[in-house]
């Protein structure tokens, strides 16, 4: 428990400290950025990209299945991901990895660090299916893998 709280609090510290100093170059940045919804094993999802560089972006996802009467009403990650080169010629085909937090916001809200991986394909210049893994290796005292598939406007 000790542990995981160390683990979550230099998660959230990375995020601020990368973020914050890259913030006006976010609206720079050559690459895409986008916004979606989609599913995951937890329910409805909104979940986007916002560059701060060429190669490093942040994900957040919300997630939710609408059972509010439950401990767990609501679900997020915030991961900072590094976006590898496409791999294909047409720049299509994006994959990236990265780490951050997640967690749950409800009864018994928590903080947990997370490590992610996944890829966006990008049907049309504006619109891109995507697909990720969140792993949370410390959530409630076991690992926990979750999974998004989503759509996305990318501007």
């Amino acid at each position: 428990m000790f542990f995981n709280r160390i683990l979550c609090s230099l998660g959230l510290t990375a995020v601020v400290l990368a973020a914050a100093p890259l913030t006006a170059s976010a609206q720079e940045a050559s690459d895409y950025n986008y916004v979606g919804i989609g599913g995951s094993d937890e329910g409805f999802v909104v979940n986007g990209k916002i560059s701060l560089s060429e190669h490093l972006s942040v994900r957040p996802a919300v997630s939710t299945d609408f059972d509010f009467d439950d401990s767990e009403d609501v679900n997020y990650v915030l991961p900072i991901t590094y976006d590898f080169n496409a791999l294909d010629a047409a720049g299509r085909v994006n994959p990236f990895l990265g780490a951050g937090i997640s967690g749950e916001l409800g009864d018994d809200s928590s903080v947990e660090a997370a490590v992610t991986g996944g890829t966006d394909y990008r049907v049309t210049n504006n619109w891109l299916v995507n697909g990720s893994v969140v792993w949370s290796p410390f959530q409630d005292g076991s690992d926990d893998v979750d999974f998004i598939a989503g759509i996305g406007y990318s501007f």
